[in-house]
């Protein structure tokens, strides 16, 4: 009998539903007769409000009122606020979630969002409680309390920081506690050969003899990547500068105009690409905000990294991680960054004891032990 597992995410940054994709592709290949994979977005068919703020307010507010997410942040960890929470969003999305479980013949639920957890749990409980309910904790150091918030979970966690808060705070059960290394995208799994470096710089036009900078910051781009930008063109660097846009369009247009405005040349400016790996490998340094997913991406193909901004709270664990292991900086003064991008460029020594550093963590990609954990869940 073919397993028939929901993923359930929300669209509140890339990681989750990219998470979700990732792990029912890796579920297919592994085992294509033995499996079928169902993706749901938890407010798909719910109340419009509950989309446009938790989706849009999210991006908002990391983005442009960061002190207003913080406290949102701080405020929805105090159980009385839980609890009230799920009692306002439970009854417009449970029974959605019922609809989508039955109608697809659900045996096995793997949920990445903290703020679904409990819907899935209820949604489970009305058809056939036996069903698994499988959560994956997506921040790796500093997790938000509402992951916690509901016990009957088997739960996956990518540290043993947040395997042992899980216990020891929260009080799960220690036995439905599973640490795997952090998913990442099977592309950043072995760093470019030289080769692929060079073929990747002449196919995008992109110098063979200068330093790469690249700055990143996912879909919505770096909020802080145009005085970065203004920062270099000031300093006049020699290195060569990569920025993705992702889809903030008034960023790549500000700085097409900036570019154009001071005539600066050792630059490249992107949208939305589809060819991250690609920049990431031909990068030297890698100027990003906090997130886990590009962090631990470019630490997985040698790449050091600084911090330029990061989400208090949510991924204070994430810089924590970088700075104490000195796998990079957080740096959130432009000019600082491109004093910082000199230093690392212009002293080989000091590079390669970085890059050292980094291969001494042996960071692994843990999507394939993840894919097999839950094809294997509850089959005695």
């Amino acid at each position: 009998m073919k397993q028939r597992i929901g993923f359930i995410y929300l669209k509140t940054g890339a990681g989750h539903l990219s998470g979700a994709k990732a792990l029912s592709n890796k579920l297919m290949d592994l085992y294509p007769d033995n499996i079928e994979c169902f993706l749901k977005d938890g407010f798909e068919k719910g109340v419009p409000v509950f989309k446009l703020f938790f989706e849009k307010g999210y991006l908002g507010t990391t983005n442009y009122f960061e002190s207003g997410y913080v406290a949102f942040y701080q405020l929805t960890g105090l159980e009385p606020v839980m609890r009230r929470a799920k009692k306002i969003v439970a009854p417009y999305t449970v029974g959605k979630l019922v609809d989508f479980l039955r109608s697809n013949k659900i045996t096995k639920v793997v949920c990445l969002h903290q703020i679904l957890i409990t819907i899935c749990r209820d949604a489970i409980n009305r058809i056939n409680k036996n069903i698994p309910l499988i959560s994956i904790v997506m921040d790796p150091f500093t997790a938000h309390p509402i992951w916690f918030f509901e016990k009957n979970t088997e739960l996956v966690v990518f540290s043993q920081k947040i395997r042992k808060e899980a216990t020891e705070k929260y009080g799960l059960d220690p036995r439905r506690i599973h640490q795997f290394p952090l998913m990442l995208s099977e592309q950043f799994d072995q760093p470019y050969s030289q080769e692929q470096i060079i073929a990747v710089k002449k196919r995008l036009g992109i110098p063979q003899n200068k330093k790469i900078v690249l700055i990143a910051g996912g879909g919505e781009g770096l909020k802080q990547a145009t005085p970065i930008v203004l920062s270099f063109i000031k300093k006049s660097t020699d290195a060569f500068l990569i920025v993705v846009c992702g889809k903030n369009r008034p960023l790549k247009h500000s700085l097409e105009y900036l570019i154009q405005f001071s005539n600066f040349k050792n630059i490249k400016i992107f949208g939305f690409v589809s060819f991250m790996p690609d920049l990431m490998n031909i990068a030297d340094c890698i100027i990003t905000k906090g997130g886990p997913a590009t962090l631990m991406e470019a630490l997985s193909i040698g790449k050091p990294v600084i911090i330029s901004t990061y989400i208090r709270g949510q991924e204070l664990g994430n810089m924590l991680y970088i700075t104490q292991n000195k796998l990079g900086w957080y740096i959130p003064k432009p000019d600082d960054v491109v004093q910082k991008v000199s230093e690392i460029l212009s002293d080989d020594k000091n590079f390669e004891e970085i890059q050292s550093r980094i291969k001494h963590m042996n960071i692994k990609n843990g999507l394939k032990d993840i894919a097999s954990f839950i094809y294997n869940f509850g089959i005695s």
